[in-house]
């Protein structure tokens, strides 16, 4: 459950005033505490979603039709790779 920003933003007013100061600084930890919890429900939730039932990626694609695919992925190809021609166009 995703907590909200008001918790934030009324824990800072609290610290920043000297007015209840603990409970300020109670809902700051509660709402950085609680966000985190939800990215790594989201991560895992992610990380699930995208391999297949037999432990091999599937690319994140559910389906096992291939040609529904738009573009063609070169899997021994680095991420920050540039081809020759690229490169000469942005020259």
């Amino acid at each position: 459950m995703a907590v909200s920003n008001w918790y934030l933003y009324v824990g800072i007013f609290l610290c920043c005033s000297g007015f209840l100061l603990p409970l300020g600084v109670f809902y700051i930890v509660w709402w950085f505490w609680s966000r985190h919890e939800d990215m790594e429900k989201a991560k895992f939730t992610q990380n699930n979603r995208f391999t297949n039932s037999d432990g091999s990626g599937g690319g994140g694609f559910d389906n096992t039709d291939n040609t529904s695919r738009k573009t063609t992925v070169k899997e021994g190809t680095a991420r920050d790779y540039v081809s020759k021609e690229t490169l000469e166009e942005n020259r």
